[in-house]
């Protein structure tokens, strides 16, 4: 039999292990945490860790909204993970897609179609559709923006923001179309804008927008970098002065395709938690931005002023509210009473337009005609080559 001696050594021995790989296991959730910047979101949300945080933080905004009453809360929760997670995500490039919601889930309470859009139409039926209504006569409405004009903090996707102006406007002759994406800023919804909104042929598009741009001058984000394109880990970008530059650069960019050929394009301040409202929710969170958000609106002023747009200021919509709580689901997040709002004073400002609304010039099929008319020229004899030198 060993003895006792060495029954002691073999005990510190493994003590010292059991210890060592606390330590660790320690040290990989503090570097975690605080780098947590430096890697991708799905990496992030992908680790148990992150995951089990969001779960937890999730299930407590559920408990406190009354709107979820009556939905199956862990199912709730699978589906809002399944979209965060990406799993099968697109790989479009860290400049694009790195921050968009998983695509092709479909669920009880979340639908997102090819790319990650909150639609049960993939992107090529999306454009069917949108050609087909404007032989219809029926306009379409784009909406660009991040996880809130996405509809995130809704129970279903018939209580978003776009389900509900969509309902409202259906007998009107509209048909509304939602192209915002989770994480996204300004220079994202110029990408998603240039790339695939105008395929779409709006003749309203709706940009609501002011979060994203900014919080990384509040707040260290712990769901990794947002995209800043040529900009994207740099860091000029924590320059307040560049911020907003580059923030209105974007916009003065969106705007000016937007407002060709006769579009109404509105840009949308949205709201925060506690600002211009007495919601208690979450401020802790969203407390430091409060300075920054009348900068950011003065910058959302002046780029519609300068290229011909609508303002509205989403941020005061809750202003005259006593308990303006029930709107928010986080700090950022609307909840069904809050979307349902929003929606309504999309709906105003889009029924206040003229009456007479302008003729459209359907350039996609102008283009066609275009295209197809220099396919039939001979140019022949109006250049030269090596061969006649």
């Amino acid at each position: 039999m060993p003895d006792f001696d060495t029954l002691k050594k073999y005990k510190l021995i493994s003590v010292a292990i059991i210890l060592g790989v606390a330590v660790s296991y320690l040290g990989i959730l503090y570097l975690v945490d605080t780098f947590a910047g430096s890697f991708g979101l799905a990496h992030l949300l992908n680790s148990k860790n992150i995951m089990s945080k969001h779960r937890e933080e999730l299930r407590g905004k559920i408990k406190r909204d009354p709107h979820f009453k009556d939905v199956d809360v862990e199912g709730y929760i699978k589906e809002v993970e399944k979209i965060i997670s990406m799993d099968e995500k697109r790989k479009l490039g860290d400049w694009i897609s790195f921050k968009s919601f998983t695509p092709n889930v479909a669920g009880e309470y979340i639908t997102t179609n090819d790319y990650g859009m909150r639609s049960q139409w993939n992107l090529k039926e999306m454009i069917e559709r949108a050609r087909k209504n404007r032989d219809k006569g029926i306009s379409n409405i784009v909406i660009l923006g991040s996880s809130v004009a996405f509809g995130y903090g809704a129970i279903n996707d018939e209580q978003t923001i776009s389900g509900v102006l969509n309902s409202m406007l259906k007998e009107d002759g509209y048909e509304v179309f939602n192209l915002a994406q989770g994480g996204f800023t300004s220079f994202m919804d110029l990408f998603s804008l240039s790339a695939i909104g105008l395929y779409l042929e709006p003749d309203i598009i709706i940009v609501m927008e002011g979060y994203a741009d900014i919080l990384h001058l509040a707040y260290k984000s712990k769901g990794g970098e947002l995209a800043w394109g040529l900009f994207s880990g740099s860091e000029e970008k924590s320059d307040p002065e560049f911020a907003l530059g580059f923030h209105y650069q974007n916009l003065d960019a969106i705007l000016r395709l937007g407002t060709q050929s006769d579009r109404q394009v509105v840009l949308a301040l949205q709201p925060l938690s506690g600002f211009e409202n007495d919601s208690t929710i979450d401020n802790d969170k969203i407390k430091k931005m409060w300075a920054f958000y009348p900068q950011i609106r003065e910058v959302m002023r002046l780029a519609v002023e300068n290229n011909g747009a609508e303002f509205l200021d989403l941020s005061i919509i809750f202003k005259e509210e006593k308990n303006s709580s029930i709107n928010f689901f986080d700090q950022v997040h609307l909840t069904v009473a809050g979307q349902k709002k929003v929606a309504k004073v999309f709906m105003a400002t889009i029924k206040n337009r003229s009456e007479i609304r302008p003729e459209h010039v359907n350039f996609f099929r102008l283009r066609g005609e275009w295209i197809k008319n220099i396919l039939k020229k001979d140019f022949s004899g109006t250049y030269k080559t090596a061969e006649d030198y």
